[in-house]
């Protein structure tokens, strides 16, 4: 597993287990990302059970040893059904911020957690049936993360007094510049991904910027308002995307890289683009 497929490993672990903590602090589900519906009965105890299995999900992904590849295969299955579940309240808001971005977070979250299903299962010991079905659902889950980071982009243009409001003050330059360069960068991110070009440099250099935010932007608004749910849940998206991205960055190195048979057993880099 290459440094940047295991720090991603790292954060989105990190990530999943505090989405469980706080589940269990604050009783109540992952807000924004974990739809359950009205009609769901006993919620006070499905809000438990899926609090564990974030849980031990992110426990078992931070660990070499407790089955990860298994844990992120069922990380992967629970946020594809948040997913679904977030579709039917996005099509009824379609003119809600908030609820494109919970939309796009949780697909993006998603996409992720197959990335890292396959990349556990390269470095596996023992091949299963299931190594090329995740090779399949790690392929669709480069495109699902390349398509929320647009998304991502036109929010930050759509909101950008809302992004400026939450840039510190201390960092040089004007707060409204900064709110539409980030939402520059996610959508040149998103379409290097997408397209193959310079998408590894552009997955590594997202992961800078969402690590970033993590440090100047979520950590400092959550020691100042420790009490706050939502604030707390903001700063466990930041370092699970953080996390995706580098995931995203080190599915695009494996990529890269091919075996010529005709000459010898070395490994030979491609263009990312290939």
């Amino acid at each position: 597993m290459g440094s940047a497929t295991r720090l991603g490993s790292g954060l989105f672990g990190i990530g999943m287990l505090a989405f469980g903590v706080l589940n269990f602090v604050f009783g109540t589900p992952v807000l924004g990302l974990e739809p359950l519906p009205d009609w769901l009965p006993a919620q006070t105890l499905w809000t438990y059970i899926i609090a564990l299995l974030l849980v031990v999900g992110g426990v078992c992904v931070l660990s070499d040893r407790l089955r990860p590849r298994q844990s992120a295969i069922m990380l992967g299955g629970l946020l594809s059904l948040w997913l679904i579940l977030q579709v039917p309240t996005l099509l009824a808001n379609l003119h809600n911020g908030s609820k494109w971005t919970s939309a796009f977070e949780c697909l993006a979250l998603c996409s992720a957690a197959w990335v890292l299903a396959h990349a556990l299962s390269d470095s596996a010991t023992v091949r299963t049936s299931w190594n090329g079905r995740l090779r399949r659902l790690a392929d669709i889950g480069r495109y699902g993360f390349g398509i929320t980071l647009p998304v991502f982009g036109a929010l930050h243009f759509i909101y950008w007094q809302y992004v400026a409001s939450v840039i510190p003050g201390w960092i040089p330059g004007s707060p409204v510049f900064w709110a539409y360069f980030t939402g520059c960068a996610h959508i040149a991110a998103g379409l290097a991904i997408l397209s193959g070009v310079q998408a590894r440099l552009a997955a590594t250099m997202l992961g800078i910027m969402f690590g970033s935010w993590v440090l100047i932007v979520h950590v400092p608004r959550v020691l100042a308002s420790p009490h706050n749910q939502s604030e707390w849940t903001s700063l466990c998206v930041a370092i699970a995307l953080c996390g995706g991205a580098w995931l995203m960055a080190g599915y695009l190195a494996r990529s890269s890289v091919t075996v010529d048979t005709s000459q010898d057993h070395r490994p030979q880099r491609e263009p990312a683009s290939a």
